[in-house]
């Protein structure tokens, strides 16, 4: 028999999770502030949750998809949170990015239910979304079914937060490739060379939004900003240097009060845009 799934954030990244869990069979209950979002979960099969609390008596694995830190900590110890009813033998799959000490706090406080948690952030590839966990070995076993069900591909880390870790690399090399490619296609113009050849005639991989200048949908640059400096924090405490990383953190940091919340991370554009052209504004 399937176990009882609990959703909690119905975003983007969680309505795609609910849609591959009710296609495979899990019995599933929901929760977002975002009634039509929720509304739409029910259409396909879910069960509303009214609070995390109720969620949680109603599941046996309950799964996170929440934008960072702040909220994750206060879904699972705020009043009427997941840990205030969270029993043994449940399991806490959070896959929002986050700090890696969100993680390790998230786990202590679960085991102490004896309940599991593993910590699963997640990537995109052409091919479908990868998870990053980290954990015990246990509780890793415990969450593979779930785990298999929602990406192309997922691995073991290491301990709680090690999925984190992984994530902000994941998302340095990320931005710093965009900003590459960004610069790149900027410089092209002033030289009076055709873009197009950077990507077409040199073979480079280079966003589409860098030619057609349309940055919509997802609001992933406030995102990325948000993991960026999640990145400089593991940075400081682990005494790494990360120069290039940091200047990027500083470049999405200087597009953003000039861009759109909804902007996806290639918005950072703008940013040499508005550096070679000083009559530049957004949309020309």
């Amino acid at each position: 028999m399937k176990r009882k799934i609990g959703l909690i954030g119905l975003g983007f990244i969680g309505s795609f999770y609910a849609q591959k869990l009710l296609e495979a069979g899990f019995p599933l209950s929901v929760f977002d502030i975002d009634r039509e979002k929720v509304e739409k979960a029910i259409d396909a099969g879910a069960k509303a949750a009214a609070a995390y609390d109720e969620l949680t008596k109603a599941s046996d694995v309950i799964i996170l998809s929440l934008p960072g830190s702040e909220i994750v900590e206060e879904v699972m110890s705020g009043p009427g949170g997941v840990l205030s009813v969270l029993q043994e033998g449940q399991l806490v799959i959070d896959t929002s990015t986050c700090r890696p000490a969100t993680a390790v706090k998230c786990q202590k406080l679960c085991a102490e239910k004896k309940a599991g948690f593993v910590d699963s952030p997640l990537t995109r590839r052409k091919q479908g979304q990868i998870l990053m966990a980290g954990g015990s070995e246990k509780d890793f076993a415990a969450a593979e079914e779930i785990l298999a069900c929602i990406s192309y591909k997922y691995k073991h880390i290491g301990p709680a937060g090690h999925g984190q870790y992984l994530k902000m690399i994941n998302q340095a090399l990320m931005g710093n490739i965009l900003a590459a490619g960004a610069e790149a296609v900027e410089l092209s113009k002033k030289c009076g060379i055709d873009p197009l050849l950077i990507r077409d005639y040199l073979e480079f991989d280079i966003h589409n939004s860098f030619y057609s200048g349309d940055y919509a949908g997802g609001g992933n640059l406030a995102i990325h900003y948000k993991d960026l400096g999640y990145l400089n924090e593991i940075a400081h405490d682990v005494k790494a240097n990360i120069p290039i990383s940091a200047l990027v953190h500083e470049l999405f940091k200087a597009t953003m009060p000039y861009g759109d919340p909804n902007w996806i991370q290639a918005g950072i554009q703008t940013y040499y845009k508005r550096l070679n052209d000083p009559g530049y504004k957004p949309g020309t």
